[in-house]
């Protein structure tokens, strides 16, 4: 076992302080696929908006999420497990795709649900949730990720929900201004902790919303929701109208979405028994979670997000990674602080559909627990959920056997 000797947290601000300029680069959303992509392609529907200034740039993808675990104008914690919704009148799901909405805060949100026939027949069954990127939606990932398939191999049910629709900004030049010509966006996006804070993503004002069109605006004009509130109600509605194995539920999310994941694992560790970020790290200020839980953080060797601002080609396959990119260790000291884990790692490397898949795995907990956290580069991936189609590995098998000994106490 090798330790990583990681900067104190103070050490990780005046680190990331030296690298904010990386975050600039981080915008690109060159699709290398055919599927689950997380690129500027409209998968909202929105109408386009002419007149606009910037209507060109009203899908762009994410900029730096997947860059930067958020020090500056830190948003405040909007997580309130009290929010009110109405589960509404039982259903009776039937093998295959249920579709089903749910009031929250005053919006409709959507959501499909996969229930294998394995599911239906054993009952009990564990639930895998998969939270798609930004202006993408719950049914990109229903048709390409590959979760359906192992939910039928498995006896599993899958949750694919659809994030709200918002207008924003994103300073992508760095220059402490919102609004300069492609800085806005409008698309679908999970509260992952930066949307709406006025210091790194701040919503459009009245008079930017003004100049969309009317669809687009009744779309977008509401303000920040809680999601982490709306994924512990779609659990709820799940236990009353499905037989799951509450103790055994698990979220997987890829770019805005894995952000979102790691938020759920820092804010939602009691619901959740495991999670796993792909393209995307936490973007709050890490904090020990109630419970210890155990992640995969997952990133690609040609992730465009990651490799363009750090100024190389492609991720180092061997275990010097870290530390010719140190810029790794600041989300990876922020996953073992909110995990409550040490340093100490051990590595190894893999082959997964004939790729090379390098692996450091943290196990020493600090408080006698037995979690892990694992971070892994995959050989020849982008910007993408890897789903046996767009790349040879596929990452619902893979993580499902990561999920699966683990459950609620």
């Amino acid at each position: 076992m090798k330790t990583l000797n990681l900067p104190t947290p103070t050490r990780w601000l005046l680190i990331l302080a030296l690298l904010l300029g990386l975050s600039a680069g981080c915008n690109g959303g060159g699709s290398h696929s055919n599927a689950t992509t997380d690129a500027s392609d409209d998968t909202t529907a929105l109408e386009p908006d002419s007149g606009s200034p910037d209507s060109a740039d009203t899908t762009i993808a994410d900029s730096a999420d997947a860059l930067g675990t958020s020090t500056e104008g830190d948003a405040t914690d909007m997580t309130d497990q009290n929010v009110e919704y109405d589960l509404g009148d039982p259903v009776t799901p039937q093998v295959g795709r249920n579709d089903h909405t749910l009031l929250l805060e005053g919006q409709s949100r959507d959501f499909i649900v996969y229930l294998s026939s394995k599911a239906q027949t054993n009952g009990n069954a564990p639930v895998v949730f998969m939270f798609h990127g930004s202006s993408q939606d719950g049914q990109t990932f229903y048709d390409e990720s590959h979760w359906r398939e192992t939910a039928d191999r498995e006896g599993l049910i899958v949750v694919f929900p659809t994030a709200l629709i918002y207008c924003y900004y994103e300073d992508d030049n760095n220059n402490g201004v919102f609004g300069d010509p492609g800085e806005r966006r409008l698309g679908t996006k999970w509260n992952h902790g930066k949307l709406g804070n006025p210091a790194v993503m701040p919503l459009c004002n009245e008079s930017q919303l003004a100049t969309l069109t009317p669809g687009n605006r009744a779309k977008a004009d509401h303000p920040v929701v809680d999601d982490v509130a709306f994924s512990r109600a779609m659990i709820a509605f799940l236990d009353a109208n499905y037989s799951i194995d509450a103790k055994r539920v698990y979220a997987t999310g890829f770019s805005n979405g894995a952000g979102f994941t790691a938020r759920l694992a820092l804010e939602a560790s009691d619901v959740f028994a495991a999670t796993h970020s792909q393209a995307g790290n936490l973007a709050l200020p890490p904090h020990p979670t109630s419970r210890p839980t155990s992640r995969i953080l997952s990133v690609g060797e040609k992730d465009d997000r990651f490799v363009e601002p750090l100024g190389v080609s492609a991720l180092p396959l061997e275990e010097s990674l870290l530390t010719d990119l140190p810029w790794f260790q600041i989300p990876i000291g922020a996953e073992l602080t909110m995990l409550q884990l040490s340093d100490s790692y051990v590595y190894d490397e893999r082959f997964i559909g004939g790729k090379k898949v390098i692996r450091y795995t943290f196990s020493t907990s600090t408080v006698g627990a037995s979690n892990q956290f694992m971070f892994i580069v995959i050989e020849g991936l982008y910007h993408q959920y890897p789903n046996g189609t767009n790349h040879p590995v596929v990452a619902a098998d893979y993580l499902w056997e990561f999920f699966k000994p683990y459950s609620l106490p």
